[in-house]
């Protein structure tokens, strides 16, 4: 549950890369191929593939801190990892001649959007596949290209859930993605039209009972991405404390005698920002490794499941806090392009977006507590 320091020395050194040529990165609205290859060098979008596979097959915590590292320096990079990353749980779920074949590869990527937005008919050795998704973050980087689908049954009339893994020559890629902030997730849309799948490119979802026994895949699927949308807003959160504690020591506000770092005003809001980081890391990481501990042991119980959505949920609402404040105490100052902190505070926005982390949640985790029945397959 620890990452090697000369891991985390590279992660940190991508990370510094990507923000030199953070400019160009959003104005291109994709992540450099060649940086995006570095990465995969260094193991950090196998960190959730099975050993067997080539893969760490390491703790849920691993990947988190990953994340957060990387986006500390660029949102998108940070984004990438998180997505994709989390897509390598797959692994664990996958026939093993299967799995081998689409995560073998040791410059393998997956990614894509697992929600049933296409639709299938069997055929023989197969399947017959076309569909419309959003939300492509990294898929310009895959090696395959995963799509939900629902694979009807003709002799009954009855639907399945399934996900399917694309080959890129096989997908047609939509260059929408005009944003806000992440620009460089590339988060596009994509198609596949009446296409013929093999049987060994898809797999029913969800699967209740994973190939590889390890507590990494008994985790919640779910709450595995949602924690990883959260990472992605710490590491933000962070970085926007550190940007406007370098600004207050030399920012003098028109009118005043002193820099913001001499204000006890902004002693206090600093202050405020830092324990809501801090306070926001604590109980994502706590509720991780309570729901570790029990996908040790077996089954995760529902108020275990629900409290980590919770806890991911919390840290982007604190992390949307962070920034904002961080922001606003820069004044005129954190208005400019270029600037890091305007950066920080579009990223902060769309990561706040995403439906695993929003106020939807909440409410699931309030039903849970007063006892009232929920969908536990949303935890």
């Amino acid at each position: 549950m620890s990452l090697p320091q000369s891991f985390v020395d590279q992660l940190h050194e991508i990370g510094e890369e990507a923000e030199v040529i953070a400019k160009s990165i959003a104005s291109e609205r994709v992540l450099p191929t060649a940086l995006v290859d570095k990465l995969k060098l260094t193991g950090a979008f196998k960190i959730w593939v099975g050993k067997q596979y080539g893969g760490g097959q390491l703790h849920v915590l691993d990947l988190l801190e990953a994340v957060r590292i990387l986006a500390y320096y660029n949102g998108a990079l940070g984004w990438v990892l998180s997505v994709t990353g989390t897509a390598g749980l797959a692994s664990g779920y996958l026939k093993p001649e299967n799995a081998s074949k689409i995560f073998g590869d040791p410059m393998a990527l997956t990614g894509g959007w697992a929600a049933p937005m296409g639709r299938a008919t069997k055929v023989a050795g197969g399947l017959m596949v076309s569909g419309n998704w959003s939300w492509g973050s990294g898929v310009s980087h895959c090696t395959h290209i995963v799509g939900g689908i629902m694979i009807s049954n003709s002799e009954n009339d009855s639907k399945r859930s399934a996900v399917a893994y694309f080959k890129p020559e096989d997908v047609a890629f939509d260059d929408n993605w005009k944003v806000l902030g992440l620009e460089g997730s590339n988060s596009i849309n994509y198609s596949v039209t009446n296409l013929f799948l093999p049987d060994s490119r898809w797999t029913y979802f969800p699967v209740m009972k994973p190939m590889v026994d390890d507590p990494l895949y008994r985790f919640s699927f779910l709450g595995a991405l949602a924690s990883g949308v959260a990472s992605v807003s710490l590491g933000i959160a962070n970085r926007a404390i550190h940007e406007i504690v370098d600004l207050g020591k030399t920012k003098i506000p028109n009118g005043a005698r002193y820099p913001l770092a001499k204000r006890p005003l902004i002693h206090y809001k600093v202050a405020q920002i830092k324990a809501k980081y801090l306070s926001a890391k604590s109980f994502l990481y706590d509720a991780v490794i309570e729901n570790w501990e029990e996908a040790i042991t077996g089954n995760i119980n529902k108020s275990t499941k629900s409290k980590l959505r919770l806890a991911a949920s919390y840290a982007v609402q604190e992390s949307v806090e962070v920034v904002e404040t961080a922001y606003k105490i820069g004044g005129g100052s954190s208005i400019w392009d270029g600037v890091k902190l305007q950066e920080l505070l579009r990223d902060i926005h769309v990561v706040s977006q995403h439906g695993m982390v929003s106020d939807n949640n909440m409410e699931i985790a309030g039903r849970v507590e007063f006892g009232l029945d929920v969908n536990e397959w949303l935890l």
